[in-house]
């Protein structure tokens, strides 16, 4: 892990408690939670296009235009991870000083690691779409293996978008962390991966309701809130001793 140039927060800030946080996410930054997960449903929209073409024609074309379309989601989450983080420590919020700062910041390599994370994704998903579509059922062990790899990546992306967010890293460095990190928070690799999961899943499964609710309430916003607290603190202290260590003290 290498040094991270950012300052990191005062020793007095501490995590908020669970409950204070999502109160004065929704309720401080109310409409800034609402703005944030407009922009992230709108980057989103290239994606969703571009699942529905596939789904309708088979035309592999899509294909390549979801994976793409990473680039454009890629750097909205990436800022909404510096966002979660400063909800996360109580620190003073604005859209233009934080929230579009932080875009314009992680244009670059927030579209490398959502271009890349569609393309894992999709890797890793298209044995769930091809067995079905080839008349075949899904075994128990390629279910239970395509579940640990969905919770590992999830973890993984999790892990490589808060590091964009937070520190000056390069984009080898970001990956190689996040692959370090899947095991050395240990327990909250698998607690965080669930929790990223919570959110697509109940939107494959519920969308008439969770999708309103995504809208209304800036629910991705909460969610990285709720996830960070879980793998923060933790990825924040390996980071630390990381960077004494580079710095030989």
């Amino acid at each position: 892990m290498s040094l991270f140039n950012s300052p990191p927060p005062e020793e007095e800030a501490k995590p908020l408690h669970p409950v204070t946080r999502w109160f004065r996410a929704v309720t401080g930054h109310f409409c800034f939670v609402i703005f944030i997960g407009l922009m992230l449903g709108i980057s989103l929209i290239p994606a969703a296009l571009c699942v529905y073409g596939f789904l309708s024609t088979g035309a592999l074309v899509y294909v390549l235009g979801g994976i793409l379309s990473g680039a454009v989601a890629g750097p909205v989450w990436a800022a909404i991870q510096r966002a979660a983080w400063e909800l996360q420590f109580g620190h003073p919020w604005y859209l233009y000083r934080g929230f579009l700062h932080w875009l314009r910041s992680n244009l670059r390599q927030g579209a490398a690691l959502g271009v890349l994370g569609a393309f894992l994704w999709t890797l890793l998903l298209s044995p769930a779409v091809m067995v079905p579509l080839g008349g075949l059922p899904l075994p128990v062990w390629l279910l239970v293996i395509l579940a640990a790899g969905a919770v590992a990546l999830a973890s993984a992306g999790g892990y490589a978008f808060y590091q964009s967010a937070r520190w000056e890293l390069r984009l080898g460095v970001v990956l190689t962390n996040s692959l370090l990190l899947l095991f050395a928070v240990k327990w909250r690799t698998l607690l965080a991966g669930a929790l990223w999961l919570a959110l697509p899943a109940a939107l494959a499964l519920w969308y008439p309701v969770v999708f309103p609710l995504c809208v209304i309430t800036g629910l991705p916003v909460l969610m990285s809130v709720t996830v960070q607290a879980v793998f923060a603190p933790e990825v924040d202290r390996l980071m630390e001793e990381s960077a004494k260590r580079d710095a030989g003290i």
